[in-house]
């Protein structure tokens, strides 16, 4: 078998792109990392978020979507319900405070507590359908 010899500055070349793309990796990661906020437990139960605010249509159990829109916490890859008949702010007041928003992913600080249960029901009648499960409430919200 015969040996192939590379250049020296071919060598060179190839160490220079290695250590040039290896350090704009790192510089992403130091960027995503500070860019993270963290939760904050307020009190027992209550965290205080910075999450993006998701405005989805209802859709009927038949897969038909109509014009009644909802409102979401986005939480990773989980979307929560905000159930306002429980929370201490109105729907205005959340579309109030969205409105003032420039960007396009409205992103807002609140004070919530997540919860487990029924969506539509807000008057205790559990014999009223309902969807369930992970719902979030909101407290406050924060400037």
């Amino acid at each position: 078998m015969r040996k192939v010899k590379l250049p020296f500055s071919v060598c060179i070349l190839v160490c220079i792109i290695f250590l040039v793309t290896e350090s704009c990796v790192h510089q992403k990661k130091i960027v995503m990392a500070k860019n993270k906020t963290k939760d904050v437990s307020s009190s027992k139960g209550k965290y205080m978020i910075s999450v993006p605010i998701v405005i989805k249509n209802f859709v009927k159990k038949n897969g038909e979507i109509t014009k009644q829109t909802e409102i979401y916490i986005r939480r990773s890859i989980q979307d929560y319900y905000i159930k306002f008949c429980e929370s201490n702010i109105s729907r205005e007041d959340l579309e109030t405070k969205l409105a003032t928003i420039a960007k396009e992913i409205k992103v807002v600080t609140l004070e919530v507590e997540f919860r487990d249960g029924h969506w539509d029901s807000c008057d205790g009648n559990l014999e009223q359908q309902s969807r369930m499960g992970a719902y979030v409430i909101i407290h406050r919200m924060v400037e």
